[in-house]
Protein backbone atom coordinates (compact mmCIF):
# COMPACT_ATOMS: atom_id res chain seq x y z
CA UNK A 1 0.00 0.00 0.00
CA UNK A 2 3.09 2.24 0.88
CA UNK A 3 4.67 1.62 -2.36
CA UNK A 4 1.53 2.18 -4.43
CA UNK A 5 0.27 5.53 -2.60
CA UNK A 6 4.34 6.65 -3.41
CA UNK A 7 3.94 5.39 -6.69
CA UNK A 8 0.64 7.61 -7.45
CA UNK A 9 1.39 10.21 -5.30
CA UNK A 10 -0.52 13.37 -6.61
CA UNK A 11 2.73 15.27 -7.22
CA UNK A 12 3.28 13.41 -9.88
CA UNK A 13 0.23 12.78 -11.97
CA UNK A 14 0.67 15.73 -14.35
CA UNK A 15 3.92 14.31 -15.14
CA UNK A 16 2.44 10.99 -15.59
CA UNK A 17 -0.51 12.83 -17.62
CA UNK A 18 1.69 14.35 -20.23
CA UNK A 19 3.98 11.39 -20.47
CA UNK A 20 0.62 9.42 -21.38
CA UNK A 21 -0.30 12.20 -23.65
CA UNK A 22 2.93 12.01 -25.65
CA UNK A 23 3.37 8.32 -25.94
CA UNK A 24 -0.55 7.53 -26.73
CA UNK A 25 -2.03 10.54 -28.78
CA UNK A 26 -1.42 10.49 -32.09
CA UNK A 27 -1.51 14.64 -32.30
CA UNK A 28 1.80 14.23 -30.02
CA UNK A 29 3.30 11.03 -30.41
CA UNK A 30 3.59 11.77 -34.55
CA UNK A 31 3.19 15.40 -34.87
CA UNK A 32 5.52 17.21 -32.40
CA UNK A 33 8.92 17.47 -32.04
CA UNK A 34 10.65 15.49 -29.72
CA UNK A 35 12.86 19.07 -28.45
CA UNK A 36 9.39 20.37 -27.80
CA UNK A 37 8.17 17.61 -26.14
CA UNK A 38 10.68 17.15 -23.67
CA UNK A 39 11.06 21.44 -22.94
CA UNK A 40 7.05 21.20 -21.70
CA UNK A 41 8.26 17.94 -19.66
CA UNK A 42 11.11 19.81 -18.07
CA UNK A 43 9.22 22.64 -17.31
CA UNK A 44 6.08 20.70 -15.84
CA UNK A 45 8.54 18.48 -13.55
CA UNK A 46 9.82 21.90 -12.10
CA UNK A 47 6.95 23.47 -11.85
CA UNK A 48 4.53 20.80 -10.75
CA UNK A 49 7.09 18.56 -8.76
CA UNK A 50 10.26 20.48 -7.80
CA UNK A 51 9.16 23.50 -6.78
CA UNK A 52 5.58 22.23 -4.93
CA UNK A 53 8.04 19.81 -2.98
CA UNK A 54 10.40 22.71 -2.14
CA UNK A 55 7.29 24.83 -0.65
CA UNK A 56 6.43 21.84 1.49
CA UNK A 57 9.84 21.18 3.16
CA UNK A 58 9.78 25.30 3.42
CA UNK A 59 6.79 25.59 4.94
CA UNK A 60 8.08 22.31 7.52
CA UNK A 61 11.00 24.42 8.45
CA UNK A 62 9.34 27.22 8.86
CA UNK A 63 6.85 24.82 10.97
CA UNK A 64 3.56 25.85 9.01
CA UNK A 65 3.24 21.87 8.64
CA UNK A 66 4.19 19.44 10.91
CA UNK A 67 5.28 16.58 8.32
CA UNK A 68 5.32 16.42 4.61
CA UNK A 69 2.75 14.12 4.70
CA UNK A 70 0.57 16.70 5.37
CA UNK A 71 -1.91 14.05 7.25
CA UNK A 72 -3.78 17.19 9.06
CA UNK A 73 -6.56 18.46 6.77
CA UNK A 74 -5.73 21.81 7.95
CA UNK A 75 -2.06 21.89 7.67
CA UNK A 76 -3.04 20.90 3.88
CA UNK A 77 -4.11 24.26 2.58
CA UNK A 78 -0.37 26.38 2.52
CA UNK A 79 1.14 23.67 0.77
CA UNK A 80 -1.98 23.36 -2.16
CA UNK A 81 -1.81 26.95 -2.13
CA UNK A 82 1.75 27.44 -3.03
CA UNK A 83 1.28 24.32 -5.54
CA UNK A 84 -1.80 26.37 -7.23
CA UNK A 85 0.52 29.49 -7.67
CA UNK A 86 3.44 27.14 -9.14
CA UNK A 87 0.78 25.50 -11.47
CA UNK A 88 -0.51 29.13 -12.64
CA UNK A 89 2.73 30.11 -13.99
CA UNK A 90 3.14 26.73 -15.69
CA UNK A 91 -0.03 27.69 -17.22
CA UNK A 92 1.45 31.06 -18.70
CA UNK A 93 4.75 29.79 -19.45
CA UNK A 94 2.63 27.51 -21.82
CA UNK A 95 1.01 30.21 -23.31
CA UNK A 96 4.13 31.62 -24.18
CA UNK A 97 5.56 28.49 -25.59
CA UNK A 98 2.29 28.63 -27.53
CA UNK A 99 1.49 24.96 -26.48
CA UNK A 100 -1.40 22.70 -27.63
CA UNK A 101 -4.29 23.61 -26.38
CA UNK A 102 -4.86 19.91 -25.13
CA UNK A 103 -1.59 20.25 -22.90
CA UNK A 104 -2.72 23.78 -21.79
CA UNK A 105 -6.32 22.37 -21.00
CA UNK A 106 -4.68 19.30 -19.17
CA UNK A 107 -2.66 21.64 -16.87
CA UNK A 108 -5.82 23.98 -16.36
CA UNK A 109 -8.15 20.95 -14.88
CA UNK A 110 -5.30 20.09 -12.91
CA UNK A 111 -5.02 23.70 -11.87
CA UNK A 112 -8.71 23.42 -11.23
CA UNK A 113 -8.71 20.57 -9.18
CA UNK A 114 -6.07 21.80 -6.58
CA UNK A 115 -8.14 24.74 -5.87
CA UNK A 116 -11.29 22.56 -4.89
CA UNK A 117 -9.14 20.59 -3.20
CA UNK A 118 -7.56 23.52 -1.27
CA UNK A 119 -10.92 24.73 -0.16
CA UNK A 120 -12.21 21.00 0.72
CA UNK A 121 -9.29 20.79 2.77
CA UNK A 122 -10.61 23.58 4.92
CA UNK A 123 -13.91 21.32 6.56
CA UNK A 124 -13.13 18.29 5.67
CA UNK A 125 -10.12 15.57 4.37
CA UNK A 126 -10.75 14.35 0.50
CA UNK A 127 -7.94 12.01 -0.68
CA UNK A 128 -5.81 14.12 -3.04
CA UNK A 129 -4.22 10.55 -4.43
CA UNK A 130 -7.60 10.11 -6.09
CA UNK A 131 -8.24 13.35 -7.23
CA UNK A 132 -5.21 13.44 -8.96
CA UNK A 133 -5.96 9.60 -10.30
CA UNK A 134 -9.67 10.59 -11.30
CA UNK A 135 -8.08 13.67 -12.94
CA UNK A 136 -5.84 12.01 -15.31
CA UNK A 137 -8.44 9.29 -16.40
CA UNK A 138 -10.99 11.78 -17.19
CA UNK A 139 -8.91 13.85 -19.14
CA UNK A 140 -8.21 10.42 -21.25
CA UNK A 141 -12.19 9.56 -21.19
CA UNK A 142 -12.46 13.29 -22.81
CA UNK A 143 -9.55 12.81 -25.10
CA UNK A 144 -11.22 8.83 -26.27
CA UNK A 145 -14.06 10.70 -26.74
CA UNK A 146 -14.02 13.15 -28.03
CA UNK A 147 -10.79 12.48 -30.72
CA UNK A 148 -10.64 8.49 -30.07
CA UNK A 149 -8.26 7.11 -28.30
CA UNK A 150 -6.49 3.88 -26.74
CA UNK A 151 -9.27 1.90 -25.11
CA UNK A 152 -6.97 -0.11 -23.05
CA UNK A 153 -5.32 2.59 -21.51
CA UNK A 154 -8.57 3.43 -20.27
CA UNK A 155 -9.17 -0.15 -18.90
CA UNK A 156 -5.59 0.37 -17.44
CA UNK A 157 -6.17 3.94 -15.53
CA UNK A 158 -9.56 2.64 -14.11
CA UNK A 159 -7.72 -0.40 -13.38
CA UNK A 160 -4.73 2.25 -11.38
CA UNK A 161 -7.42 4.18 -9.76
CA UNK A 162 -9.03 1.24 -7.81
CA UNK A 163 -5.66 -0.04 -6.92
CA UNK A 164 -4.81 3.42 -5.48
CA UNK A 165 -8.23 3.79 -3.71
CA UNK A 166 -7.23 0.26 -2.25
CA UNK A 167 -4.17 1.67 -0.79
CA UNK A 168 -5.30 4.71 0.58
CA UNK A 169 -8.26 2.73 2.62
CA UNK A 170 -5.67 -0.13 3.85
CA UNK A 171 -3.18 2.53 4.85
CA UNK A 172 -6.09 3.93 7.26
CA UNK A 173 -5.18 7.56 5.31
CA UNK A 174 -8.97 8.06 4.17
CA UNK A 175 -12.68 6.35 4.64
CA UNK A 176 -14.55 4.94 1.57
CA UNK A 177 -16.66 7.99 1.16
CA UNK A 178 -13.09 10.41 1.29
CA UNK A 179 -11.63 8.07 -1.31
CA UNK A 180 -14.70 7.69 -3.57
CA UNK A 181 -15.58 11.22 -3.50
CA UNK A 182 -11.96 12.63 -4.72
CA UNK A 183 -12.33 10.30 -7.30
CA UNK A 184 -15.20 11.09 -8.59
CA UNK A 185 -14.60 14.82 -8.13
CA UNK A 186 -11.23 14.52 -9.76
CA UNK A 187 -12.46 12.63 -12.54
CA UNK A 188 -15.37 14.86 -13.63
CA UNK A 189 -13.50 18.36 -13.34
CA UNK A 190 -10.96 16.76 -15.93
CA UNK A 191 -13.48 15.17 -18.04
CA UNK A 192 -15.80 18.06 -18.16
CA UNK A 193 -13.26 21.00 -18.64
CA UNK A 194 -12.23 18.91 -21.61
CA UNK A 195 -15.20 18.13 -22.82
CA UNK A 196 -16.67 21.55 -22.82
Amino acid sequence: SKFISFVFHPILMPTYALLLLFQFSPIFSHFMLVEQKTQILKLTIIFTFLLPIFSVLTLKKLKVVTSIYMENQKERRWPLLFTLGWFYLLLRLLETLHAHYIIVTLMLGAMLILLISAIISNFWKISLHMLGIGGVLGAFLAIHTLFGGNIFLIITLLFCAGLVGFARVNENAHNLKQTYLGFIIGTCIEFLIFYF
